[in-house]
């Protein structure tokens, strides 16, 4: 099963697809050659020297890899010293692997490798195909040899890393880097047991945007105080105490997330600089390399898309930092339970008034009236599909889906007194207990919602399928449809209320009802660009 294994500070060859080049051309730069000649001849006077012939020199490294700097950057910032990133994470991190995998190259390399031979973090490079098939994807979350393990695509990260850089963005770090160091302390830090309450990512159908103004302009009025102290300070209690009068409800609701997904994108760009720096750097140079990079974009926006889902992430990072830089005692530990980092920063801090800009504000205007009416594209037919007799309602469950998924957003119909939940443009792949597959290919979809079917409401993805294009042969369904295909599902067939045709899966327990239970759901870190990919937290209800 081992292929290659090595031992902490040793790297191992990755395959010629993942090599990095020396010059722009994809081979190593020429080497330097010298004229034969010799001094005997030379002019009176001249210094007699020793050229050394090419032989005689030490030869140069070989450039490191794009596997092998990944697995130095986990070496370092993973396992040499986490517990700069961010307190007491060092123990989980230690006991957990990381799965970097290339389908293109059938080779998985696995760091920490806690059944390898040698000094740890051991690393052995497998064969991709010999691995269950759930690591072939983007992301993945899950047990390897009975050990927590993080999977990561090389070949995915690597699309986000050339789209970046076609569009003139400056790369830093690699963007598999900073998706494992976001996604590890999520998953293998154990941020399970933290106490931050229950929230809400969703953002209201339709959307208002005078929240969108007032969070970019607290970023920014913080970003503003990283890069030259000052008044920035002032400046950001002023938007944060409009924004806890203003838009308390909102701002209740979204405080878990500006703690977890904050503190995990602070840590990621932490653990960046890290291990660019290494272990024994001194902070100064940390935060200074970490500032740095904020103009890059990848850490924090220039603010003009005025997104919700973006902005407990750069909260995060630019609230983190300043903590960091002030030395606040214990500020991690506040987080931990529930306190946003924002929250902590601001909490003393006397506002300086603010005059509105009225050019950012038609800017948040005009933003969020644009998305409004594309969302409106998406969940507008797909509510008139769920009031259309010509459509069955097929009910499946969240903890079916394999890997990761990807979503366009996260919605609620403000209007709906139940407030439903909608995914937009939803697409996976989803397996049942009997390994029936159910592809899902950008159907905007209602999620944890009441159905008649037999098992929590919670758990409830609604999918809709034209009943033309069903087929239906005693309990087995086939459908052949662009958004939605399956074959041999064993269903059960029912009506709702409104006398509409349902399709419910017998392997969740057929047509009834079951008392409500929510999935645990976790939004990966923003790619560069493409939908939004999130898992199903495995035995986690809330």
């Amino acid at each position: 099963m081992t292929a290659a294994t090595r031992t902490f500070g040793v790297g191992i060859v990755a395959s010629a697809a993942l090599a990095a080049c020396v010059d722009g051309s994809g081979g190593r730069m020429p080497e330097i050659t010298d004229s034969a000649g010799t001094l005997a001849e030379a002019e009176p006077g001249a210094t007699s020297v020793d050229i050394p012939v090419p032989e005689d020199r030490p030869e140069a490294e070989p450039p490191k890899t794009r596997v092998e700097q990944l697995l130095a950057a986990l070496d370092t910032a993973m396992y040499g010293c986490p517990e700069r990133a961010w307190p007491d994470i060092a123990g989980n991190l230690r006991q957990r692997q990381v799965v970097l995998t290339s389908l293109a190259d059938d080779l998985a390399w696995v760091w920490n490798d806690q059944g390898g031979g040698g000094k740890p973090p051991v690393v052995t490079q497998r064969t991709l195909a010999a691995l269950p098939p759930e690591w072939q994807s983007y992301f993945n979350v899950g047990e390897l040899d009975g050990v927590r393990s993080l999977g990561i695509s090389l070949d995915q990260t690597q699309s986000q890393n050339d789209w970046w850089v076609s569009n003139g963005g400056t790369l830093w770090p690699d963007f598999a880097a900073s998706l494992m160091f976001h996604e590890g302390f999520h998953f293998l830090a154990d941020q399970d047991d933290w106490k931050t309450g229950m929230g809400s990512r969703s953002a209201p159908y339709p959307e208002p945007w005078e929240p969108r103004y007032l969070r970019r302009q607290l970023v920014q009025a913080l970003r503003a105080e990283i890069v030259a102290e000052g008044d920035g300070l002032a400046a950001a209690a002023h938007w944060h105490a409009r924004l806890q009068a203003e838009h308390a409800a909102e701002m209740k609701a979204i405080r878990s997330y500006d703690c977890t997904e904050g503190s995990a994108e602070y840590v990621s760009l932490i653990m960046s600089a890290i291990a660019e720096l290494g272990c024994e750097s001194d902070d100064a140079e940390v935060l200074a390399l970490a500032r740095s990079h904020l103009p890059d974009g990848l850490f924090v926006s220039d603010g003009s898309r005025f997104a919700s889902d973006l902005e407990p992430y750069e909260l995060g990072v630019v609230a983190g930092l300043l903590l960091r830089r002030a030395g606040a005692p214990g500020w991690e530990l506040a987080v931990e339970k529930g306190e946003a980092p924002a929250d902590q920063l601001l909490a003393h801090v006397k506002p300086a008034p603010q005059a509105d800009e009225p050019a950012v504000q038609a800017a948040a205007q005009t933003t969020v009236a644009q998305r409004n009416a594309a969302v409106a594209t998406e969940i507008e037919p797909m509510l008139a599909r769920m009031q259309d007799p010509a459509y069955t309602r097929v009910a499946v469950r969240f903890d079916w889906i394999a890997g990761s998924f990807g979503v366009g957003g996260f919605y609620y119909l403000a209007a709906d007194p139940q407030q439903s939940e909608v995914m937009l443009n939803f697409s996976a792949v989803l397996n049942t207990p009997s390994k029936v597959m159910i592809a899902v290919t950008d159907q905007t979809a209602l999620a944890g919602v009441k159905t008649p079917c037999g098992f929590p409401d919670g758990y409830a993805i609604v999918l809709t399928v034209p009943t033309a294009a069903l087929t239906i042969a005693g309990e087995l369904a086939t459908a052949s449809d662009g958004e939605l295909n399956f074959a041999g599902l064993a269903v059960e067939a029912t009506n709702n209320g409104d006398m509409l045709p349902w399709l419910c899966p017998i392997e969740a327990g057929g047509a009834d009802n079951a008392p409500p239970l929510m999935p645990d759901l976790h939004v990966l870190r923003q790619a560069a660009e493409g939908p939004r990919r999130a898992v199903v937290r495995r035995g986690r209800a809330r």
